[in-house]
């Protein structure tokens, strides 16, 4: 019973974002790493090392040109192009944006549109280590998305205009990528300088939908410190652990049977019709571990519909990151279908940063089933989102940047 009681938890948990990063229809390239997916699709790849303030390493990855771009353009590094940093979600990697392939996944498309796509990862995931501590230690783990929008953030974007040359960048965020940004932005408002826009999908800040489970985990059953006083620092599962759940309960070929996606779909929204049945195994078995006080936060913004600061703990004081810090032109996207993020947060979101004069547009995905989970794996991401996406991306970068 426990085994079934935890397997839940982690599948309703890690339902913030696609868990992946293997490539998006070949099994047995799913223990392959990020780059070794980009340069397999025939396009040209770089790793780039940053140092947070607080001496996390972090790698990006960067696609600097398309496939069909000539290759003195390739060798130049791509300086004086468009420049995009794209930021993952919850319990993801740069793999999120790479995993349907070219035809699908917004990093090729845009790489292949001109851009100099720039791939981030966020402490904690298998891109991430420490210069001091290992991930045996627990102070590794303590952090939660308010260190990402204090040190990650910055860092990368620091790491991509001092290797462009460029002024100014275009920021991307999924899900938690999103809350990246905003709480990066009421910390460190300098960084306005620094962006050209921001496009979010399904950004993750007002989570109210979520509060039941939230109260049910955090408060009734308190599981995170059960699990903390068992001596488990991060959600995460030894690699023979995730395979065996992948194979024994994802693996069904219909929403009879698939206990995996039944689970999760109850939680971001149902929308079998752009599910790739081949995948729900790979995602499950290529999991990235989160830290307690992640979900922590984001339980304590369901709980109490604030999009507050940890500030002393998730039963402490509220204290409202400043979203009026924000001074780039926004842009909204959300899913139709989409439970964790859902449309009525959102335009919550939109509404704070109307009145700031920030919001640029607002749009849902025309797709009536689209869920949060869509943004990155449905099948016909490309066609229902990302292709459509790169024209409004050239409209902010056209309209916004001034050199």
């Amino acid at each position: 019973m426990c085994g079934v009681v935890l397997f839940k938890v982690f599948i309703m948990l890690s339902a913030f974002t696609l868990i992946t990063e293997a490539q998006y229809s070949r099994k047995d390239n799913m223990d392959a790493p990020v780059p070794k997916l980009i340069t397999a699709n025939g396009y040209p790849v770089e790793k780039h090392r940053v140092t947070t303030e607080d001496g996390y390493h972090i790698q990006m990855h960067r696609i600097p040109a398309g496939r069909r771009t000539a290759r003195r353009t390739v060798g130049s590094g791509g300086k004086g192009k468009r420049a995009v940093l794209m930021v993952h979600g919850l319990v993801g990697s740069s793999g999120d944006f790479v995993i349907m392939g070219p035809k699908n996944s917004l990093s090729y498309i845009l790489a292949d549109a001109g851009y100099d796509v720039w791939l981030g990862n966020l402490r904690g995931n298998i891109y991430t280590s420490h210069q001091n501590l290992t991930r045996n230690d627990p102070a590794f783990w303590d952090y939660s998305f308010h260190e990402h929008g204090k040190y990650d953030a910055p860092a990368m974007i620091d790491k991509v205009l001092k290797v462009t040359g460029l002024s100014k960048i275009l920021y991307i965020g999924y899900s938690m990528g999103t809350t990246t940004f905003f709480t990066m932005m009421s910390q460190k408002p300098e960084y306005n300088d620094k962006l050209i826009a921001f496009v979010a999908l399904a950004p993750a800040v007002y989570v109210d939908n979520m509060k039941e489970i939230a109260t049910f985990f955090l408060k009734s059953m308190d599981i995170i410190t059960t699990l903390r006083q068992r001596g488990m620092l991060a959600l995460g599962f030894k690699q023979d652990v995730m395979d065996f759940v992948a194979e024994s309960f994802c693996t069904a070929r219909n929403p009879e049977s698939d206990v995996c996606m039944r689970i999760m779909y109850s939680i971001v929204g149902e929308d079998y019709e752009q599910h790739d049945w081949d995948m729900t195994p790979i995602f499950i078995a290529r999991a990235q571990p989160a830290s307690w006080k992640q979900l922590e936060h984001f339980g304590k913004i369901a709980m109490t519909s604030v999009f507050t600061e940890w500030a002393d703990g998730l039963w402490g004081a509220l204290k409202p990151y400043r979203l009026d810090n924000v001074k780039i032109p926004v842009s909204l996207f959300y899913g139709l279908n989409d439970r964790l993020t859902e449309k009525s947060g959102i335009l919550r979101l939109a509404a704070e940063l109307n009145e700031t004069g920030v919001l640029h547009s607002i749009k849902g995905c025309n797709w009536p089933k689209f869920n949060h989970l869509d943004f990155v794996f449905a099948k016909n991401v490309g066609k229902l989102v990302n292709r459509p996406l790169v024209g409004h991306i050239d409209e902010l970068h056209n309209k916004y940047y001034v050199q």
